[in-house]
């Protein structure tokens, strides 16, 4: 409750809501504060990747398909059906809290001006509407379930997996555990990442509609960012989705590095090019406020540049002009002054543009870079990099 407008902060929920949350409710997977348990984010996981496994020994076993077993010490299956499942699932929870505290912070902090509260809270209602609602859900569905019928059938040609399926023919068939993967483990792959990537656009247009609000941004702040520097949380919110993808990307790379051969520096500039798009990606949306944080800047050097011009004519008439003693300076507080208003202007040159700090961005970094460990690893050994960094300290 704001106790100055008397207004209840309006609750963000991207978690809960939505078909997918109310079957998890249903199947006992949910918690007493409605997110997802950890059961519910093992369970999911367990679900996608036994499935495959059991249609893989069955055929094994009944057809005598030795290739089936390649199931099992496929990387990428891990990758993909265990770990980023879920990932996907288990940071939901501190997704919400995350969500949940930063929209608090601009009823608390007085950011948004009485008169725009209505069309603050309308544009929350919207958001929690768009992230519940079951078309949205159900377009994803179908678009999970689609793109896996389809790019399974190339990833026997193209990824080479025995396990997967073979070529007969000129034509792509698949194994029993494929067939599996291709209308039940993908789809619950995609369906989560889709998932994920519809609350982000969601969340994107939320701080998108916020930022052309008349927001009451203070630009001597000592976050450096005019009262929006809590915003810099926000990146990490959507730290669970980025490892998960990483696992995914690391998985498919080793397996590229297997079939293929591939240049050290192919290596880090694939290692690159991917840690790039994190960055661009999930601290992109803060951009948006980048104009109005311009906006305030400008002015603060407008406003506080004129008010320091003015105690500084004034301290050059009394100081100055008036031909007072040095010593008169002794204990008066016209020097600190004037000093506090240079501060002034200074603090405002020094604003961000962007809500973001090097915490946030290392937070992302770690996210994405912890599961390329291996890429990193299997190019150049540990002995190596061990010896490279005792060779630079010593």
């Amino acid at each position: 409750m704001d106790t100055e407008t008397g207004t209840q902060a309006p609750h963000l929920s991207l978690v809960v809501g939505g078909p997918f949350h109310t079957l998890l409710t249903r199947l006992g997977l949910t918690a007493a504060d409605r997110l997802p348990t950890p059961r519910a984010a093992i369970g999911l996981a367990l679900l996608a990747w036994a499935i495959p496994a059991l249609f893989a020994i069955a055929q094994a076993v009944i057809d005598g398909r030795a290739s089936a077993w390649g199931y099992f010490t496929d990387a990428s299956v891990y990758a993909r059906y265990l770990i980023a499942i879920w990932a996907m699932i288990a940071t939901e929870r501190y997704a919400d809290r995350g969500f949940t505290m930063l929209m608090q912070q601009f009823h608390e902090r007085r950011i948004i001006p009485d008169d725009s509260l209505p069309a603050f809270e309308r544009a929350f209602a919207r958001a929690d509407r768009r992230t519940s609602a079951w078309r949205a859900e159900l377009l994803i569905l179908v678009v999970a379930v689609a793109w896996s019928a389809i790019t399974t059938l190339y990833a026997v040609e193209y990824a080479g997996l025995n396990w997967l399926g073979a070529d007969v023919a000129g034509m792509p068939v698949l194994s029993w555990a494929g067939e599996a993967v291709r209308f039940w483990s993908n789809p619950i792959f995609l369906f989560l990442a889709l998932r994920w990537f519809w609350r982000f656009y969601v969340w994107t247009a939320l701080l998108y509609r916020i930022s052309r609000l008349p927001l009451q941004l203070q630009p001597m702040h000592a976050d450096r960012a005019a009262g929006l520097g809590f915003l810099a949380i926000y990146p990490s919110v959507f730290s669970g989705l980025v490892f998960a993808l990483s696992c995914v990307i690391t998985s498919g790379f080793l397996r590229e590095l297997e079939i293929g051969h591939h240049s050290l520096n192919t290596v880090w500039l694939a290692l690159a090019v991917w840690l790039a798009i994190v960055l661009i990606l999930f601290v992109g949306p803060l951009f948006v406020f980048v104009p109005t944080l311009y906006a305030a800047r400008q002015q603060a050097f407008i406003d506080y540049g004129r008010l320091a011009n003015q105690h500084h004519l004034a301290f050059h008439r009394k100081w100055i002009e008036g031909a007072k003693n040095g010593e008169d300076l002794m204990g008066s507080s016209d020097l600190t002054a004037a000093a506090n208003l240079n501060a002034s202007v200074q603090a405002a040159r020094n604003m961000h543009l962007v809500p973001v700090d090097y915490p946030a961005i290392a937070q992302l970094v770690i996210a994405a870079g912890i599961p390329l460990l291996p890429v990193i690893l299997k190019e150049v050994p540990l002995v190596d990099i061990v010896k490279w960094l005792f060779g630079k300290i010593l």
